[in-house]
């Protein structure tokens, strides 16, 4: 990986339907199918694992945003059983194992309350969590915006302004 590789990732990253040209015209390169093949590359090699829309779920009437913390019961496979489940959770948009005295954090995105309730009826049901405790978000400023990370850091590289 080069620095042309790490301008291509910082475009896509701000905006992942940039037009190839424009791409190269940013990088110094004029050929699109250059950058082309860079980017296909890059998706060889599992450093752009996917492309998404960013959606507008307020739009469907998902405002509900609620992140919980759950405290699991400790035995054997614990974590590989109960991630297993709670990837079943109507919504869940993150599903996050940390360190401490909490096991495990979902962020879920669901219609209203009662959807929502839905969801802890379903986690009180699983015998693998011992407790749990629930922050509905209030605001959202800024949710897994990764755009912001600055990778040409890690490899002490200056990218100018693009």
């Amino acid at each position: 990986m080069d620095i042309i590789d790490l301008k291509i990732l910082k475009l896509l990253s701000v905006d992942a339907e940039m037009p190839m040209k424009e791409i190269g015209d940013k990088c110094g390169i004029n050929s699109p199918s250059a950058i082309s093949k860079r980017i296909k590359k890059l998706k060889e090699q599992n450093v752009i694992k996917s492309i998404r829309a960013e959606v507008d779920y307020s739009k469907f009437g998902l405002n509900f945003l609620a992140v919980t913390f759950i405290k699991a019961k400790y035995k054997k496979n614990y974590t590989d059983l109960l991630s297993g489940k709670l990837l079943k959770i109507s919504g869940i948009i993150t599903l996050l194992e940390i360190l401490g005295e909490i096991d495990f954090v979902i962020i879920t995105l669901n219609k209203d309350q009662e959807a929502y309730k839905e969801n802890m009826r379903y986690l009180m049901s699983l015998d693998e969590i011992d407790r749990t405790d629930t922050r509905v978000v209030i605001e959202n400023f800024m949710l897994c915006d990764f755009s912001k990370i600055d990778i040409s850091e890690e490899f002490n590289i200056k990218i100018s302004k693009l």
